[in-house]
């Protein structure tokens, strides 16, 4: 699917051909051969590229790529910044001034390569931030979507950064209801919901729909990301110092149409966001696997446990008891609750976080503005 005038990306139904002509029996470039392969060759290999040249820049905008050298040497970053952290809908007030009214948004920095969770309330105070930063300089995101609901994309018509000339923002997300990731957020911002058509906008954007089990991967000097399946990315050498690899895991934890989970990696720590996702009595353990360890869970914590049972049963949100219990089980090394209830004040999350902690002891709420270097050891 192509948005006007713009360059848009899909999966290939079969691989393509090596440069020699080759495939292998599945109709894959072989993977030998692919992972060889240079930045834009490997990436051309693997997805159609659209007539319209890419105008893709670094994030930061301020320089252009070095050389893997230079980049190797760069001391890593790797920092979360929460500019929404409710759910359902937006509840500004006094009642919500410690933990923040805004729906779910979270940056993540990784040596200078931006991606964003989530579009919902939060992202419109962040994109004015992302601008002021790049000070009239390419700007380059990567926009990480988990599903279609209206708390996790709200925002996005406010957006700031689309409207610039010098910013290019890549889609990422599931395929819901028959509809690919473009279709999925075209509607949200365009006639007759919107009176601004994304398609008509500025910016520079691509969209790629991830499956089950997908992996992005940005190589050091590489502005475009490479999309790779679970068994591809098996062959992939290890990371270097300043790769930013993230693992999509598809679940129906979330009723209906289901959400992703995101598993961010970047100098050897992991971030986990996983929010809108219900346990239930059960904790599946494959998804228990896709969480283990890692360094950081961002895990919906909705409700509390008493509300679960009375009316909240099936809306697709954990309690805190579950995510504390998640923590446990995945041995993850630190618990940040998500998504909070619009209806619990400050002082309800406060005595959440309290209850939470006597359960897991390595575990916050999160707040409006709450800063986290993952690269810092607690």
């Amino acid at each position: 699917m192509r948005a006007e005038g713009k360059a848009a990306v899909s999966l290939l139904p079969q691989g393509p051909r090596a440069i020699d002509g080759s495939m292998d029996d599945s109709g894959l470039l072989p993977l030998a051969l692919l992972v060889k392969l240079p930045c834009r060759s490997r990436r051309a290999a693997l997805f159609k590229e659209s007539s319209a040249s890419y105008n893709y820049h670094a994030t930061t905008g301020n320089t252009s790529a070095g050389t893997k050298e230079q980049l190797m040497a760069e001391k890593p970053r790797f920092r979360v910044r929460f500019w929404g952290v409710r759910g359902s809908y937006p509840v500004p007030g006094t009642q919500t001034l410690r933990y923040g009214g805004n729906t779910a948004c979270v940056e993540v920095d990784a040596s200078g390569r931006t991606l964003v969770l989530d579009a919902g309330s939060g992202i419109i105070a962040l994109g004015d931030s992302l601008l002021r930063r790049s000070n009239g300089n390419a700007l380059h995101i990567a926009l990480l979507i988990t599903h279609a609901h209206g708390d996790h994309l709200l925002g996005l018509p406010f957006f700031a950064p689309l409207y610039e000339p010098t910013v290019s923002i890549d889609f990422f997300g599931p395929r819901l209801a028959g509809r690919d990731v473009e279709g999925l957020v075209v509607p949200v911002m365009s006639p007759p919901y919107f009176p601004v058509d994304i398609r008509q906008l500025p910016s520079q954007r691509a969209f790629y729909t991830l499956e089950d089990n997908m992996w992005i991967i940005w190589k050091p000097g590489c502005k475009q990301p490479l999309l790779l399946q679970e068994n591809q990315a098996a062959w992939e050498p290890p990371p270097l110092p300043t790769e930013v690899r993230v693992h999509a895991r598809f679940t129906t934890l979330h009723p209906q149409n289901g959400s992703l989970l995101y598993a961010i990696e970047h100098a050897g720590r992991r971030l986990i966001y996983a929010t809108d996702l219900e346990w239930g009595e059960e904790y599946q353990s494959e998804m228990l696997a896709f969480l283990e360890r890692a360094d950081l869970l961002i895990h919906d914590a909705q409700y509390t446990p008493e509300d679960y049972q009375q009316s909240r049963r099936g809306f697709g949100h954990s309690t805190y008891e579950m995510a504390a219990t998640v923590a446990q089980l995945a041995r993850v090394r630190e618990l940040v609750l998500f998504h909070h209830e619009p209806t619990y004040d400050d002082q309800k999350l406060e005595r959440i976080e309290s209850a939470t902690r006597r359960q897991f002891s390595r575990s916050r709420l999160a707040r409006e503005a709450m800063e986290i270097d993952l690269l810092v050891s607690p």
